[in-house]
């Protein structure tokens, strides 16, 4: 028996941010949403043959049991009721789930309603995931986002649904350090107040705003090239004030009693998002959709992000993972969340694990609990760590 978890992407959006460089499209074409939720369930159906077709064949014949399902996005939260049970179907008609099975929706506040709510919850699902991103209102209908009202309305109907229908679905709220118009503080005055006028949010999610004024010199995907107009830079804060925005808000969240597990995840206890764990912690994960990304049997998969070559079945890579690449992505993951264990220094540099550790004024690692952890005020040069020591 397998245990995995499973990722199904939706690509489509009310709207699209302009932040957002995920496979996504705007524009609600029901006959296009509907045609492609057929196809997602043929995908699935003969899931076999797809990872057959991968080379990954010692599968095949396996019993399958989902510990996770994600849908994520786009807008997952726009498919009918409908739609989510065909693809409910399909599921458990060729894999098992578990017991304890966490189903998580991304949503934007405004699909958030009562009777949504209510039949979200008869499938099945447990987890909602609302991207808030902030609660400025200029700063949201310049990136194209629900307006303060709709984020409100949308918490209200979650009060509405937790006291009057007993609600058993799990709350995650996302907000972005660095979106134009946020005033140093801001956003975590936002994030006071969402807590302090609403106990039922177990999770929340802070990223940071990347700067892409310039299309990246490597660009992986072809949403890779979209690029943020000056005007947000002349009014956000300076990329100097990101660590003082996210340590304040990190040290509010934990005197709320959250507990950060990962660099932009916080939750309370037992309230972890299982199926991000399961990529932190290297766990194999089906894929289904345009431009999912899977892994199995040690071999990384992908659907291609062009809906023509999708429908013709077209994977755009399967690569094997060797060992020695297994460990050092397991060792960014643990630097990501709890830290490095000791038995993976080996893998690292040594000279410049030393450095980072102590041998500069200001280290940007320490030994904790038998570990080499991030120090807090170091997050912002993860990126830079990981590449000086692997």
């Amino acid at each position: 028996m397998k245990k995995v978890n499973c990722y199904i992407h939706i690509p489509f959006c009310t709207s699209k941010c302009k932040y957002c460089r995920f496979a996504s499209f705007s524009g609600l074409n029901q006959l296009k949403i509907e045609n492609y939720v057929k196809f997602l369930c043929e995908e699935i159906k003969f899931f076999s043959y797809k990872v057959g077709n991968a080379g990954i064949n010692s599968i095949q014949n396996q019993k399958i049991t989902l510990e996770t399902i994600y849908f994520g996005g786009g807008t997952p939260s726009t498919l009918s009721i409908s739609q989510f049970e065909r693809i409910f179907d399909a599921l458990k008609q060729k894999f098992l789930f578990s017991k304890n099975i966490e189903i998580s929706i991304e949503s934007t506040p405004e699909n958030v309603i009562l009777e949504n709510l209510v039949s979200w919850e008869k499938l099945g699902i447990n987890r909602l995931s609302i991207g808030v991103q902030s609660l400025n209102e200029k700063t949201l209908e310049e990136i194209a986002r629900a307006k303060k009202g709709s984020i409100l309305d949308c918490l209200n109907n979650l009060e509405k649904f937790f006291k009057e229908f007993n609600g058993g679905i799990t709350i995650s709220l996302d907000f972005i350090i660095g979106l134009p118009f946020v005033k140093k503080g801001e956003l975590l005055e936002n994030i006071k107040f969402v807590l302090e006028k609403y106990n039922f949010v177990k999770h929340i999610s802070v990223y940071m705003l990347e700067e892409y004024y310039d299309v990246p010199e490597e660009i992986d995907s072809k949403f890779d090239n979209i690029i943020y107009p000056n005007s947000w830079k002349a009014n956000s804060i300076k990329e100097e004030d990101f660590l003082g925005e996210y340590l304040s808000i990190k040290n509010f969240l934990e005197e709320k009693g959250f507990n950060r597990y990962e660099i932009s995840n916080f939750s309370k206890l037992g309230f972890e998002c299982k199926h991000n764990l399961g990529y932190w912690n290297h766990k194999e994960n089906l894929a289904f959709g345009l431009g999912a990304h899977g892994f199995l049997n040690n071999i990384r998969f992908s659907n291609s992000e062009d809906f023509l070559e999708y429908y013709a079945g077209k994977n755009i890579s399967k690569e094997k993972i060797g060992e020695k690449e297994k460990f050092l992505e397991k060792i960014m993951f643990q630097l990501r969340t709890s830290g490095i264990e000791k038995k993976y220094l080996k893998f690292l540099n040594e000279n410049k694990l030393k450095y980072f550790l102590g041998s500069n004024p200001s280290p940007l690692l320490e030994e904790r609990e038998n570990k080499i952890v991030l120090k807090d005020d170091a997050i912002l040069f993860l990126d830079y760590i990981l590449d000086e020591i692997l």
